[in-house]
């Protein structure tokens, strides 16, 4: 018993020197469990937060560049729509500041840091506000004048700047902390390992430790890469050798090349055949490096890659000779900024244009009536007939161009009225088997149930008419050119890619050629004005451009597809109608006055005043004249019988010719006004066209066409029911 006793004794005296010791284990890896487990938990919650960090000033940065986006567009457009994202933006960004304060109140260098980027941050917004104040009450002139002095785009670069510091800070901690995660759970893991076995409760609490850690771990890093790949950014750091460290999805599309051609710890090296744009900015990353590296300090450039692409490259040293190089494509930014500027290029030359338009037209008007009355005058002198048609064609030359400038400046009256194309096709397809002559081949195609479209007929045709003659003298061996019109939808999604573009239905015609074609740099200032690539004395240089104003001024849009020896398509987008077809007016046979009919002309320039006064008498009218609106009220006044007002639509003093024909029908109910101007401004043209029920005669004008347009209006119904009628289905000419 005592043997009994004694082996239950060793036996537990054995059991008890293995579970002591096993015990004693079980503890230690117990003790080591709780004792990092702390320091796991607070890791992860510093993970958490720096990622929170990151997030907030991504959305701050979103923020300030939607409401810059908003800005352009209403500078751009003077469109309330565009601000929409910018009130969404400025309502977002006090708010995201109160969030990042409270996730850095224990972090003082964060909290400087932002305090200046909010400083910056509301001098930007300080800065849209203004321009779009400045652009509703001051007009466009007075908000580029704002963004010209470029505050802004300083502004944003000090925002962006400050934005990556504030994200580099939170990324070094980030890293710190994980290095502390895995650190403890490295360490966890060893101490269930040599509990083994025999301490199979602390290696069951340490399976679960760690499974918890590695899942939250996991957690973060799976919302630290969504993070990265989400922002437009493309984003890379690099070791102290220039090896590739990490970088995000954004990063290889903005280079252009597959996501799996980067690999940890390689050079950022491309074949430039294969990648040139890619080896291009690969390059100037790396010598960025080495400038940031002897400067000490982040440098910001622009770059225009090799596939005319515009990319910000921002490179900041980070501590230890790592680094991390951010990538912006800025293309579409670069090309709105353009837009800008070409829309102020168009203002001043239309001001310009406008100012010289008038002067000079009034000057040709003078020449062409005198030469026009003169060619009756002279009989058979076959001499003076020959010099006579050479100064008609001087003044009609200049005349054209007049008539181009205005067109390329959109400051051309135009008189749309809804068509039916496939007519309009018809009538067009003579005028250019004319002009292109019997070496081109001419095919015209137009699709079944094309839409109807309003334009003017007249400016449409010169604009086919324009390209057709291009195309003609790109084919000097001959060749076929294509006109074809069918139905065409613009969606946003090509909206998007064209800012000036509307969505929604147009007829589109294009003509295309067989010709030379343009190779990138030709195309690109095809339509500039002046620009041509004839010899000297050939070309003008205002054909393309005229297309284009006219095309813009109609609402639509021109696209030209071009590629050196493969000939060339031009794209004309006219936006559709619903409304129904204009009868084409058919032209009178006679224009002589019948029944003496008496024409008032109001004209402030004496010459013009009195060569028109001899056309009109050449044409038979009786023609009473007054130099301005109230020597003309004084005429009406007196009650002679007027049968025509014909007044200049711009003249000195209160009453102008719009008011003065208000005025005189007030007087006369139903008297027939015709309008002639070498410029009109906004007196009956308002957005590019002319009122309803207005009547014009552009200066200057030949004897037959004035003879055309005088029988024409006073063999028209009333005025007011001509209104009445152009409200109905368009203007009626």
């Amino acid at each position: 018993m005592n043997r009994r006793l004694s082996g239950r004794v060793e036996a537990s005296i054995a059991l008890a020197l293995m579970l002591v010791p096993l015990a004693f284990l079980a503890l230690i890896g117990f003790l080591q469990v709780c004792r990092n487990a702390p320091e796991a938990k607070a890791a992860r919650t510093e993970m958490a937060q720096r990622l929170k960090v990151m997030e907030l000033t991504d959305a701050i940065d979103s923020a300030v560049r939607d409401a810059e986006s908003g800005q352009r567009g209403f500078l751009i457009t003077g469109s309330d729509k565009y601000l929409e994202p910018y009130e969404r933006a400025r309502q977002a960004i006090p708010r995201l500041f109160a969030e990042l304060r409270r996730e850095t109140l224990d972090k003082p260098g964060q909290q400087r840091r932002l305090a200046e980027l909010q400083t910056t941050t509301e001098a930007k917004v300080d800065e849209l506000v203004a321009t779009i104040k400045a652009r509703r009450e001051q007009g466009y002139e007075a908000a580029k004048a704002i963004v010209e002095t470029d505050v802004g785009r300083e502004t944003m670069i000090e925002i962006e700047t400050l934005l990556k510091q504030i994200q580099e800070a939170a990324a070094g901690r980030l890293q710190k902390g994980l290095e502390r995660s895995e650190a403890a759970e490295r360490q966890i893991t060893a101490t269930s390992i040599e509990g083994g076995v025999v301490a199979a409760l602390a290696l069951l609490a340490g399976a679960w430790f760690l499974s918890h850690a590695y899942r939250k771990a996991a957690s973060s890093e799976r919302i630290l890469l969504a993070t990265l790949d989400s922002v437009r950014e493309g984003v890379a750091t690099f070791d102290a050798d220039d090896r590739l460290l990490a970088w995000n999805a954004a990063f290889t599309r903005i280079l252009g090349i597959a996501p799996d051609a980067l690999a940890r710890g390689a050079n950022l090296v491309f074949d430039p055949i294969t990648h040139p744009a890619a080896a291009e900015v690969g390059a100037k990353i790396v010598s960025l490096r080495e400038e940031g590296r002897r400067a000490a300090r982040a440098v910001l450039v622009e770059r225009k890659t090799t596939d005319a692409r515009r990319l910000e490259i921002f490179h900041n040293p980070l501590a230890g000779d790592s680094s991390i190089t951010t990538l912006l494509d800025v293309t579409e930014r670069r090309r709105a900024d353009e837009m800008l500027l070409q829309t102020g290029k168009l203002q001043a030359l239309g001001q310009m244009t406008g100012g010289v338009a008038h002067d000079f037209n009034n000057l040709l008007t003078i020449v062409i009536g005198c030469v026009g009355m003169l060619r009756e005058a002279v009989g058979g002198n076959s001499k003076a007939l020959e010099r006579i048609e050479m100064t008609m064609l001087a003044a009609e030359r200049g005349a054209r161009l007049t008539k181009q400038l205005l067109a390329f400046a959109r400051r051309q009256p135009l008189q749309p009225e809804v068509v039916a194309v496939g007519p309009l096709m018809t009538e067009i397809l003579p005028l250019v088997l004319r002009a292109v002559g019997e070496t081109i081949e001419v095919e015209c195609i137009s699709s079944g149930g094309l839409w109807n479209t309003i334009v003017d007929p007249a400016q449409f045709q010169s604009a086919v008419l324009n390209l057709a003659i291009n195309a003609r003298d790109a084919m000097p061996d001959g060749g076929k050119l294509t006109i074809e019109a069918v139905n065409a939808s613009l969606d946003d999604s090509y909206a998007a890619r064209h800012a000036e573009v509307e969505p929604g239905q147009y007829v589109m015609f294009a003509i295309t050629d067989t010709g030379l074609g343009m190779d990138e740099a030709t195309k690109s200032r095809a339509l500039d004005p002046f620009f041509t690539t004839k010899p000297v004395g050939e070309g003008t240089g205002l054909g393309l451009p005229q297309v284009y104003g006219f095309v813009k001024q109609s609402g639509g849009h021109i696209k030209i597809y071009s590629e050196a020896g493969e000939g060339t398509t031009v794209k004309l987008y006219l936006p559709r109608s619903d409304g129904q077809a204009v009868a084409r007016p058919i032209e009178p046979g006679a224009f002589a006055s019948s029944a003496a009919e008496t024409v008032l002309l109001a004209d402030d320039d004496e010459i013009v005043r009195a060569t028109v006064a001899a056309m009109l008498e050449s044409l038979g009218y009786n023609v009473l004249t007054a130099a301005g609106g109230s020597e003309a009220l004084k005429i009406l006044e007196e009650g002679t019988k007027i049968d025509l007002l014909f007044t200049d639509v711009v003249m000195p003093g209160p009453i102008g010719g719009r008011k003065l024909a208000e005025l005189a029908r007030a007087m006369i109910p139903g008297l027939k006004v015709l309008f002639t101007s070498g410029y009109t401004e906004n007196a009956i043209v308002h957005n590019g066209r002319l009122d309803p029920g207005v009547e014009l005669i552009s200066k200057p004008y030949t004897l037959d066409r004035l003879a055309a347009k005088l029988r024409r209006v006073l063999d028209a119904e009333s005025g007011m029911a001509a209104a009445a009628r152009v409200k109905a289905g368009g203007p009626g000419e």
